[in-house]
């Protein structure tokens, strides 16, 4: 397995400018630079120099980058892109759930097709051979804000993080199949529910975890992750973005099914809950692009799309050895295999559900 760190010249450069881009330049080579064999490879698609005889990216979109990279992948290798849209675009997808009145998206945002071996069609790709995982900072945040995140994978790389204990936040209609996937791990003493419990700066240490797991409503605006309230029969803040701090949250390894939970174009850090924990040094956030679906509330441990998902993540976890990306991917796997291949409610739940962080790093 080779880790890869991948990104463009000309992304970067238009985004944080050349100063900038020297300043991230600097902590992509410390952070490759070690010389371990097992140590991270830099390439960046765009410069000949880098790509060392391999064809280089002459422009900046999602299909012109991947022709690029697929050039020195192999099976079982981790790909983590440095930057966010605006630097290294997804894929922009059609979106299968085609009835509007259910679910608004007419596209989704994967980086899947980064992780294609076998030629599949953007909009195919729901099982990559390839791991891939993306550092990005807020819209409004400098160079040194995307550096910073760098700064978090060079300090795994002498010292991983050590982080113990499991917390799930959960809306209260949700509870009875929250706890059914986490049922490997749960404790319901971890357990905080929405109406009831609100985290925030001031409680931050609620979240105090290696594992978090999030089953809370999301907005394309981002914004706190959030529980429903019954009574008032409107949703509440449940989780908000400055309740993850690094004191608690670095090293986390988190999944939240809240529709948009990984939706961060144009948002600042400040406005999103996933941003935040990545900034906070979280070591994965895995959530989904647009609006997710799961489990009927009347039929509770019967698991589908985005809670089966998030099970097969967890009980993947488990295992001695799981990387990040290798949980990902079974949970992948078990989600296709005990469902129909032509669900699309299945196929956006395998599409749109993405990474935030390094996927070769030990879930474990």
């Amino acid at each position: 397995m080779t880790r890869h760190y991948v990104t463009s010249a000309a992304g970067l450069q238009s985004v944080y400018g050349a100063a900038g881009y020297a300043t991230i330049m600097q902590k992509l080579n410390t952070l490759t630079g070690t010389g371990a064999a097992s140590g991270p490879k830099l390439h960046i698609l765009d410069d000949a120099t880098s790509m060392q005889g391999l064809t280089p990216a002459t422009a900046q979109d999602a299909p012109t980058l991947q022709g690029a990279l697929k050039q020195f992948l192999q099976a079982n290798d981790t790909v983590t892109i440095v930057g966010d849209q605006r630097v290294f675009p997804a894929f922009e997808v059609a979106n299968p759930v085609t009835d509007r009145t259910i679910d608004p998206d007419a596209t989704i945002l994967t980086d899947n097709p980064y992780g294609d071996l076998t030629g599949q069609p953007p909009e195919e790709c729901t099982q990559p051979q390839v791991a891939v995982g993306r550092l990005a900072a807020g819209v409004s945040d400098s160079a040194p804000a995307l550096a910073s995140l760098l700064d978090w994978q060079i300090s795994w790389l002498q010292q991983p993080p050590q982080r113990t204990g499991y917390v799930e936040v959960t809306s209260r209609q949700w509870q009875d199949t929250s706890s059914f996937v986490l049922a490997a791990m749960a404790s319901s003493q971890r357990v905080f529910v929405s109406p009831d419990i609100r985290i925030s700066a001031s409680n931050a240490a609620n979240l105090d975890c290696k594992y978090l797991y999030c089953n809370l409503h999301g907005f394309a605006s981002g914004g706190p992750w959030m529980g429903y309230d019954q009574g008032l029969s409107y949703p509440v803040p449940a989780v908000t973005p400055d309740a993850f701090q690094s004191t608690y949250a670095s090293g986390i390894v988190c999944f939240t099914e809240a529709c948009y939970g990984l939706a961060t174009s144009g948002l600042s850090t400040g406005s999103s809950c996933a941003l935040s924990l990545l900034a906070a040094g979280a070591k994965a956030v895995v959530g989904a692009t647009g609006l997710a679906f799961g489990t009927a509330t009347a039929q509770p441990t019967t698991l589908i799309d985005a809670d089966a998902m998030a099970q097969g993540f967890f009980n993947s976890a488990l295992a001695t050895g799981a990387t990040i990306g290798s949980c990902l991917k079974r949970a992948r796997q078990q989600l296709a295999g005990t469902s129909s291949a032509t669900d699309p409610y299945v196929k956006k739940t395998l599409l749109e559900f993405q990474l935030l962080g390094d996927p070769s790093y030990a879930a474990s």
